[in-house]
């Protein structure tokens, strides 16, 4: 049997070279006028109508005729009603009994209009029901079409053998318009003097199409443009004189746009179809689309997202169809099962429920379900969905039922219903035995049913609940035990970490095949997306652009990884919405700064573009940083460098935004500048998540930093995983344990690490600042020498800090910075500072500060020791300054209005204020 991908292969007749006819232009004989074909799915595709200007006319003389004579009718009949409605009203003006209205038992010239109407609308009704039955459709695919392989005919006259259901013109499949603009690009072509129908023109002639417009429109693509371009390559096109042909690649596009049509479940072939085939076949389409920002990923995705907004309306007829072969009792289509009282008391009927289009419509999860089929088919009794909480088991179980419901399933699954049990009505007010009893009870109507599928959501809820007797089972071996016996199909979901707690290595683990469900990313979870913007369009009036969706996709996943797509996207795309329809008004776009502000409110993250204010201050950060640090000139440098680098985004998106180690004596403001960066960037100083690593200098500490498989939360993985925004500041790093250290090689090299429940947590937009006393005594003594910090950080790095960290932690930091210990002028500059924080506390009190340089000087020469730098400042400003403060506004001394003085003694003097 060839692979499937084989049978996706163009087959050319040699004998007319695809053009269906010979020297002649009589149908070729080899091939029977098909020329070109391709093989999929067990059929062989061809193109088999023969354009002309003639036949083209002709068609379109005949659609007018129709037209005319359809609406003739309809004037005709319209006619005869109003005929009888007048004569109603002429009898009822007269004296009359109910029998006077008796109208087929009278004679009138009114009423023989209206019967000989009667004539004409039967006419209608023929025509109607003629049209409906000629009309143009796709034979679509079934489960059996798409998985069954097939013999490739070595040449034509094999190929001439295969059944003629087997081969398909796709013409048949083309709706009124999309056939309309297949004749339009033929004419196109003949009008530029072109001797082939190309896919350019094909792609051109659709572009009159509405749904096409609409698609660019969509992707904010200037369609008046992109006309002009076209009509300029198309008329530089070299013109041949001779009959007019349709190229091969023409063809391959027509019968490629009918299979993907087909494959999507579409009822016919339009216009938006043409377009991806006609890219694929052309480069000059590419390159010029290219030049508007647009793909075929793009494209595409577009397409389908009106191409799930087709199959949403058109699967909710098909349901209600088939509700005549899906009854909602416990029968099967042939009415041949018996009732299962128990079992429904305790359970939904998702396959009742697909078959009113209750359920959300599974989009993008093809691959998904056919793992699932594969299980089962294979010999599997149960299959479990494995994935992350919101990634969509549930939404993959419910595309299952409503293949169920179409019966486009494996024949093992056919003429079934998909029954979810309800175990915590299971469980509820029943005693264990009790819950086993029924349980026991749902088995044996479920077997003797012979229709019903089981599904079980959040599966680990079965376990663990026992009567506990000596032989008793808790339920979830009941389970096990009847899916050993193969005596039913069961499809259960559970997420990551209750399989590995609950699932993995017992009994009903063992009894279930996984299936993962990942989260979606890329074209997936876009295409999952655009199935879920029709509702919020439609409830809250405005209209998505598809940068939007690309936008909700692309910042959820960097900035929100507490949550999963595409349920965080969902829910974000709602509170877009929600924004837009208040402060835009009903029918207003969301664009992707629409997205971009809501996630920044959400996550006080600035991943809106960068403006034209937030670019000045960025690139005078240095100066704000400044406003709160004194001197420290290259490590200011560095660290500014490194954050307007970030939020420009030229920076690699694996790693934190930035990894920085300090190094220096206490008190020369490593730990203020950390606290500074994340003030001035995050917008608070609440966004540092601060680890004193003298705390985790055990073996043992590992599982306070990123917890265990037992349940315990890590401190450092759980922080970053509420709050990724975030600086996190390693104190005195050298003194954590080895294996502590180990943990941020992964994180500065990858930007991630795995927590002790398996989840991966993102570093990416963290920055990492370590600080360490290394070399402290080295520093102060080399400073005072008057020795380059370039030397100083040399031999630091060869001599000091290899003795307290390993050499490839020290080579993943980004800046190794060396802070000067403060001289006695800095520190009369940081009094200066820490006076003006106590200045701006009792201005909201509605007092005032004033300082008298002289007595400043004395605080900081009080305030100073080399060894400990400015960090007996504080506390010496907190007990000569702060605590009289207080004590004054305690007593009544110090009120509103008054002025604080320092004087040239540095004592604290109150200025009483003037009376009202």
């Amino acid at each position: 049997m060839p692979d499937r991908e084989e049978l996706n292969k163009s087959i050319v007749c040699p004998a007319c070279a695809g053009t269906g006819k010979n020297k002649l232009g009589l149908a070729c004989l080899n091939c029977g006028g098909m020329g070109t074909g391709i093989f999929r799915h067990s059929r062989f595709f061809y193109w088999g109508p023969k354009l002309g200007r003639a036949m083209i006319e002709l068609g379109h003389l005949t659609r007018k005729f129709n037209r005319t004579v359809n609406m003739a009718a309809y004037v005709l009949g319209g006619f005869g009603f109003a005929a009888l409605a007048y004569w109603a009203y002429l009898a009822s003006q007269t004296a009359f009994v109910i029998e006077d209205f008796a109208f087929w038992d009278k004679t009138d010239f009114l009423l023989l209009i209206f019967w000989s109407s009667v004539i004409v609308d039967m006419f209608v009704v023929y025509r109607l029901s003629e049209a409906a039955r000629r009309a143009r459709k796709i034979r679509p695919f079934t489960y059996d079409d798409k998985n069954k392989a097939a013999v490739l005919p070595n040449n034509w006259q094999e190929l001439k053998k295969i059944k003629s259901d087997r081969r398909i013109d796709v013409a048949s499949g083309l709706a009124p318009g999309a056939f309309a603009i297949v004749e339009e690009a033929f004419l196109l072509a003949q009008k530029m003097g072109h001797g082939e129908v190309r896919p350019l023109h094909l792609f051109f002639s659709s572009l009159v199409d509405q749904e096409v417009g609409a698609i660019f429109t969509r992707l904010n693509l200037d369609g008046g443009r992109l006309v002009e371009k076209l009509k300029i390559r198309l008329a530089g096109e070299i013109k041949e004189d001779k009959r007019i042909i349709l190229s091969n690649d023409f063809k391959e596009a027509l019968i490629e746009a009918y299979i993907t049509a087909g494959k999507l479940g579409l009822e016919n072939v339009s216009a938006k179809n043409f377009i991806i085939p006609c890219l694929k076949r052309d480069a000059y389409l590419n390159d010029l689309l290219y030049d508007f920002e647009v793909d075929s990923d793009k494209i595409l995705n577009v397409i389908l997202w009106f191409v799930i907004n087709e199959r949403m309306i058109a699967n909710y007829e098909l349901y209600r169809k088939m509700a005549r072969f899906k009854p909602g009792s416990t029968m099967d289509r042939a009415y041949t099962a018996v009732a299962s009282p128990t079992l429904s008391h305790f359970s939904h009927d998702l396959t009742n429920a697909a078959k009113w289009g209750r359920l959300d419509f599974c989009v993008a999860r093809e691959k998904e379900i056919e793992k699932i089929w594969q299980n089962f088919e294979s010999g599997a009794s149960g299959v479990v969905l494995v994935g992350p909480p919101g990634a969509g088991k549930n939404t993959v179980i419910d595309g299952i039922a409503q293949l169920m419901v179409k019966e486009d399933v494996p024949k093992i699954f056919k003429d079934k219903r998909l029954i979810e049990l309800d175990v915590a009505r299971l469980v509820s007010g029943a005693t264990p035995a009790q819950a086993q009893e029924r349980l026991l009870v749902m088995i044996d109507e479920i077997n003797r049913a012979g229709n019903i599928v089981l599904c079980v959501n959040n599966i680990e809820n079965m376990m663990g609940i026992t009567s506990g007797g000596e032989e008793s089972l808790d339920l979830s071996e009941v389970l096990v035990s009847a899916l050993e016996q193969r005596a039913f199909y069961c499809l259960a979901a559970v997420t990551n970490e209750n399989y590995t707690k609950y699932l993995e290595g017992h009994p009903l683990g063992n009894a279930l095949d996984r299936v993962m469900i990942n989260e979606p990313a890329g074209n997936q979870a876009i295409q999952i997306i655009e199935s879920k913007i029709g509702r919020f369009e439609g409830q809250y009036k405005v209209y998505f652009s598809y940068a939007a969706i690309e936008q909700v996709i692309k910042l959820s996943s960097r900035y929100i990884s507490d949550r999963y797509l595409p349920q965080k996207a969902i829910h974000i795309l709602e509170l877009v919405a929600v924004r837009a329809a208040k402060e835009k008004g009903e029918q207003s776009l969301v664009t992707d700064d629409d997205i971009a502000a809501v996630i920044s409110d959400l996550t006080n993250i600035p991943v809106t573009k960068v403006t034209e204010s937030e670019g000045e201050s960025l690139l005078h950060l240095e100066d704000k940083i400044h406003e709160r640090m004194v001197n420290q000139e290259e490590a200011v440098k560095m660290v500014a460098a490194s954050l307007r680098r970030a939020r420009t985004e030229l920076r690699e998106g694996k790693r934190p935004i930035a990894n920085f180690l300090f190094l220096g004596p206490t008190g020369v403001g490593k730990t203020e500048l950390a606290k500074t960066v994340a003030g001035v960037y995050f917008g608070h100083e609440r966004y540092m998540i601060r680890l004193d690593m003298s705390e985790y200098q055990h073996p043992d500490s590992v599982k306070n930093m990123i917890g265990d498989a037992t349940g315990i939360r890590g401190y450092l993985t759980e922080a970053v995983r509420k709050a990724p925004y975030s600086l996190i500041l390693l104190d005195e790093i050298e003194k954590a344990h080895p294996d502590i250290m180990n943990l941020f090689l992964q994180v500065m090299d990858d930007g991630r690490l795995t927590d002790g429940q398996g989840r991966t947590v993102d570093f990416t937009s963290s920055i990492l600042i370590a600080t360490s006393n290394a070399g402290a005594l080295y520093i102060q003594k080399e400073v005072l020498a008057g020795t380059s910090l370039d030397q100083i950080k040399e031999v630091l790095i060869n001599d000091h800090l290899n003795q307290v960290m390993r050499p490839e932690l020290v080579n993943r930091f980004d800046g190794v910075i060396v802070f000067e210990p403060l001289s006695m002028e800095n520190v009369v500059e940081v009094a200066v500072l820490m006076l003006d924080s106590i200045r701006k506390m009792l201005n909201d009190k509605g007092m005032e500060l004033v300082t008298d340089p002289s007595g400043v000087r004395k605080l900081a020469e009080l305030g100073y020791d080399p060894k400990f730098g400015a960090r007996p400042l504080r506390r010496l400003l907190q007990e000569k300054i702060e605590d009289k403060i207080a004590n004054r506004i305690l007593s009544g001394e110090l009120k509103r209005r008054d002025t604080v003085i320092i004087d040239e003694n540095a004592q604290v003097q109150v200025e009483k204020a003037r009376p009202l």
